[in-house]
């Protein structure tokens, strides 16, 4: 194995590895990999347009959330684990990442009115992920427990658009 999941469960670990390897035999190596008949992983990464995943047909759920942040999006990861046994979870930070330190008065530019703003402005301001690779390894942990299946961190580099384990 080239990892440790966050968390041991034998019933997932060894499907929850080939999974994270095929994941980054496909993105890191471009390696042409067929479609799956059903999806292997759930992928949690941010929303930030320079995150270009290349994976094989079906074999992941992506969602996609700001600083890869789970809380907003966790009822619809457990769905989907659940409603199809997927065998774990990556959960992908990445470098220079605008949810490290986000600025909540870039809202002052929608058109949206004052008492909107000052809600967007509050959100925003408790989104702050603070450094991605810490973030990432804690919501791996947390989301594994509360899961019950492997959850494993890696880190997206825009700089060459490659993925490291963390």
């Amino acid at each position: 194995m080239r990892g440790i999941p966050v968390i041991d469960h034998p019933e997932y670990t060894l499907e929850a590895e080939e999974a994270i390897n095929v994941l980054l035999d496909s993105h890191n190596k471009q390696a042409d990999i067929a479609p799956f008949e059903v999806p292997q992983l759930a992928i949690v990464t941010c929303m930030d347009y320079r995150i270009n995943l290349r994976l094989p047909g079906n074999f992941a759920f992506v969602l996609r959330t700001g600083g890869a942040n789970t809380l907003p999006i966790e009822p619809y990861l457990a769905f989907s684990v659940a409603r199809t046994g997927i065998h774990g979870v990556a959960i992908i930070g990445h470098t220079d990442c605008a949810m490290q330190h986000p600025n909540p008065y870039v809202v002052e530019e929608l058109p949206a009115s004052e008492e909107v703003k000052r809600d967007y402005r509050s959100q925003i301001a408790s989104l702050a992920i603070l450094d991605a690779p810490e973030y990432t390894r804690r919501e791996a942990r947390r989301l594994a427990q509360r899961l019950g299946l492997p959850v494993i961190p890696l880190l997206y580099h825009v700089e060459d658009h490659k993925i490291t384990r963390l």
